[in-house]
């Protein structure tokens, strides 16, 4: 491993670790991440006076090869743990415009009283204290190719590539993190956090404008929704007053704020004042519980009446939600194999499967529960197991029985 490999081992292997592939791509510095897109690492060492100021240089070749892709520069500052993460559309902001006569743009990147600024000639310093070591905004648009691009491809530009689709889920995700940091355009993350509650269920409308809540779900209970965007970490400032009035206009049952991240001070607030405050990072938590196991605006419901910041370990309650059903179903070939060829009641075969479960060191199902699970499986249109006058009985052998459960969709697994 050369020397400027060196610098950026850590950076590297943390990318391996989130995004598996990893693999250099153009010159020593731009790395393809899976299907993802592209990362350009760049180094600068400290000031020799050891003040906290860097010189880095974006190279033009690298930034027009890698234009037309997915892509977020690393700033690497010396040798102490201080990264940047700047995506594509900030980084294309900062150099628009400027001419270059050296082949790249000069960039500074320096700290001043615990914030970070970046600068460059003939533009204003930017705070990018927000970008520090921020992993989770790599990538805020995901990028996926029809298939790999060779290297050479991607080289000489033979050809651009095609791109398909992203999931509906993928772009919900994808539109809230992106819109979640443009704060020039708090439009388009209302507009997203809408898509996002229509998408589970919600009957919901985008309002906005001022004086206005930004989103209001109206069915099944009424929800007004305060977005905030910000290109600083947190938001330190919430005008509940303002969100009272808006909920009372609308007849609303709860209040609740989305926003990147909240200061000490607007948690305690939104105690007080009865709202909760949700992190874009946790609604993205909840679409993937959802893709796990659906969920229901009625299951979301306990959510909006919490008071003061939803923590990831609040959403403990879905997560359990779909182990207690995934483990309930998976007792159904368990059942299957509690019951033969002879007619026996429901007494003795719960009986025989609380055996079952016991040697199998799995939690059996209460009495009721048990009935419930037999005679769903006793139905017609399953008939894996056969009803006469209350007694239960197979007339197809376990393995065929298990085959066919198996076959009918795999439910347990």
């Amino acid at each position: 491993m050369n020397n400027m490999t060196n610098h950026y081992s850590n950076i590297l292997k943390e990318l391996k670790t989130e995004y598996r592939a990893l693999e250099r791509y153009y010159g020593q510095t731009v790395y393809k991440l899976s299907k993802d897109g592209f990362v350009y690492l760049r180094y600068s060492k400290r000031e020799k006076t050891g003040k906290e100021r860097y010189f880095f240089g974006l190279e033009k070749d690298a930034i027009e090869k890698l234009k037309k892709f997915d892509f977020t520069v690393i700033f690497v500052c010396g040798e102490e743990d201080v990264n940047f993460m700047l995506n594509k559309d900030l980084i294309l902001s900062i150099i628009d415009g400027l001419k270059i006569s050296t082949g790249r743009w000069l960039i500074n990147i320096y700290n001043i009283e615990n914030v970070w600024y970046l600068k460059v000639s003939g533009k204003k310093k930017i705070d990018i204290s927000d970008f520090k070591n921020r992993f989770d905004l790599i990538f805020s648009k995901i990028v996926y190719l029809e298939k790999e691009i060779t290297k050479e491809e991607f080289r000489e530009e033979k050809r651009k590539p095609e791109l398909i689709e992203l999931s509906e889920v993928e772009k919900i995700k994808s539109n809230l993190i992106s819109s979640s940091i443009k704060s020039d355009k708090s439009s388009f993350f209302e507009e997203a956090i809408t898509s996002y509650f229509k998408f589970l269920g919600f009957e919901c409308e985008h309002i906005g404008g001022a004086g206005n809540t930004d989103v209001l779900v109206s069915i099944p209970y009424r929800v007004i929704i305060e977005a905030k965007t910000t290109t600083r970490g947190s938001i330190g400032r919430i005008y509940f007053t303002r969100l009272k009035q808006h909920k009372e206009k609308h007849n609303a049952d709860y209040i609740t704020v989305i926003c990147n991240d909240f200061e000490p001070s607007v948690i305690k607030d939104a105690d007080i004042e009865n709202s909760v405050l949700i992190r874009t990072k946790i609604l993205c938590k909840i679409l993937d519980l959802n893709q796990e196991y659906p969920l229901s605006p009625i299951d979301l419901e306990y959510i909006f009446q919490m008071k003061g910041l939803l923590k990831e370990e609040d959403l403990q309650r879905l997560e359990n939600r779909f182990v207690d059903v995934r483990d309930k179903v998976r007792n159904l070939p368990i059942i299957i194999k509690s019951v033969d060829s002879k007619k026996r009641n429901v007494e003795e075969i719960y009986g025989r499967y609380q055996i079952k479960c016991e040697e199998m060191d799995i939690k059996y199902l209460n009495r009721d529960e048990f009935i419930a699970f037999i005679n769903f499986l006793s139905m017609s249109f399953i008939n894996l197991i056969t009803k006469e006058n209350n007694l239960y009985y197979r007339n197809i052998s376990e393995d065929i029985a298990i085959r066919r459960f198996n076959k009918t969709g795999g439910w347990y697994e």
